[in-house]
């Protein structure tokens, strides 16, 4: 029997509200990601308090049988309105692609989010936190013309 390559395709992304789905999310998918400046212990203490803040928005990637196998969160900036990307991890058998599908869901959140009436019109334009800015410009992204800077 031929093995059924697995795509991006087959996962559907889930809205995460509750901070209990967070802990089901599989520590490797957040220890992968590159260069984050965040703790992976303190992102799973502090669920609660990012779910709480309604400018976040946190998503799982999950199979048919809801098995997590990416995460995506990204937060609203009221004053630019702008979506930023602040983490976004795949399990390696579903990464193919996966830059350019998850860009597409979030400009069709962004697309349902301008149709509410929230005041806010988000643009078009997402911010993304990378360490890897070749693997987004390869998808069309552009770096600005300022950057973030630690002092």
């Amino acid at each position: 029997m031929e093995e059924v390559k697995k795509t991006f395709e087959d996962l559907d992304f889930i809205h995460v509200i509750q901070s209990l789905v967070i802990n089901h999310i599989p520590p490797y998918l957040l220890e992968q990601i590159k260069g984050r400046s965040w703790d992976v212990d303190r992102f799973l203490k502090l669920a609660p308090v990012l779910l709480f803040n309604n400018s976040t928005y946190i998503w799982v990637l999950t199979t048919d049988k809801n098995i997590i196998k990416g995460v995506l969160w990204s937060v609203i900036d009221v004053l630019s309105e702008k979506l930023n990307v602040i983490a976004f991890s795949i399990d390696e058998e579903y990464e193919d692609g996966s830059l350019e599908k998850a860009r597409d869901f979030l400009r069709e959140f962004i697309n349902d989010f301008n149709e509410k009436q929230t005041g806010i019109q988000l643009k078009e334009k997402i911010n993304w936190v990378t360490s890897e800015p070749e693997l987004l410009e390869a998808i069309g992204g552009q770096q600005p013309k300022t950057i973030l800077i630690e002092v």
